[in-house]
């Protein structure tokens, strides 16, 4: 994609084979996004963000600050809410402690600590609920892996591979359930038809409050930098 600016902001622009209309929209990350036809000329597609840039100006407004942690705040971790506590001779990098999450070394490092310790306990818990929702199914992924992704919370490949966005591990944990049991379900089914449906639903999670907890604070999530 291409990065161009309009007045003071910035935005990706790209053309695509199957798009029929120009679409100004933020992508879960907060960056905007101008899409165009494949044959548009550029100039048209920029004339049509100018002519909506009040609309831009407005949702602009509306995202999130990127969010970086430090010493002294909350957090939601795998649907545990701790403290953060930041103790520069803790040796080991992060460590809970009752509803302490302590983090040791200097203090510019407690973000990425968190993000990175975020990431094991994410992926360890991820590995052990997919295989257990998988053997429900009588299906086995071929690898389970954690990504940076601004456009989706999951994906399942047609060679049975698994992605989830290493943000989840933020969320409430009937939250990242369901997104398990979503990208398990393709191992079965790879569509969005009833039958997929009827699969997630024999996983026996919350589809109905997660989607509406993300549809409220999927932004949030994901101004986590």
């Amino acid at each position: 994609m291409e990065k161009i600016q309009i007045d003071n902001y910035f935005l990706f622009f790209c053309k695509k084979a199957h798009t029929k209309n120009i679409r100004l929209r933020f992508d879960r990350k907060g960056n905007l996004i101008l899409t165009a036809p494949w044959y548009c000329r550029k100039a048209k597609a920029v004339a049509f963000a100018k002519q909506n840039i009040e609309w831009i100006r407005a949702h602009i407004a509306k995202q999130p600050d990127v969010k970086r942690f430090r010493n002294g705040e909350s957090l939601m971790l795998l649907g545990n809410t701790y403290v953060i506590c930041h103790q520069p001779t803790h040796k080991g990098g992060v460590l809970i402690e009752g509803n302490n999450l302590i983090v040791g070394g200097e203090e510019t490092f407690i973000h990425r600590r968190i993000t990175d310790y975020a990431k094991q306990r994410l992926y360890a818990y991820m590995q052990e609920k997919v295989l257990q929702m998988a053997a429900i199914l009588n299906e086995k992924p071929a690898k389970i892996v954690l990504r940076e992704t601004s456009s989706r919370w999951g994906s399942c490949s047609s060679k049975k591979n698994i992605n989830f966005c290493w943000k989840l591990a933020f969320a409430p944990l009937f939250v990242i359930d369901y997104i398990a049991a979503h990208e398990t379900a393709h191992l079965k089914e790879m569509n969005h038809s009833a039958r997929f449906w009827q699969t997630v639903a024999k996983l026996n999670v919350q589809q109905a409050e997660a989607q509406i907890w993300l549809r409220k604070h999927g932004q949030e999530l994901q101004a986590v930098e």
